[in-house]
C-alpha cells in the first residue's frame, strides 16, 4: 500500500513554519497534518505553488502493516 509521508514533505520545504506561512494556516495545523498523516489537496496546491520544482512523487511510500493482510 502507497502512503503519502506528510512529515517528510513539510520537513523538506522548510518546516512547520514555514509552512504554516505558505498554507496561510496557523502553527499548529502542520503538527496536526503531521500527527495524522492527512493533507488536503488545497494545502498540497499552496505547498506546490511556492515549491513549483517539487516532486510529490517522492512522497509516496510503500508501507507493509498487519491491516494490509488479507484473512483468509
Amino acid at each position: 500500500m502507497l502512503v503519502f509521508n506528510v512529515e517528510k514533505l513539510i520537513h523538506d520545504v522548510g518546516g512547520v513554519n514555514v509552512v504554516a506561512k505558505m498554507t496561510d494556516k496557523t502553527r499548529t495545523q502542520p503538527y496536526r497534518w503531521i500527527k495524522t498523516n492527512t493533507i488536503s489537496i488545497d494545502v498540497v496546491a499552496r505547498i506546490l505553488a511556492a515549491n513549483p520544482d517539487l516532486n510529490l512523487n517522492e512522497y509516496f511510500e510503500e508501507r507493509h502493516d498487519r491491516r494490509d493482510e488479507t484473512v483468509a
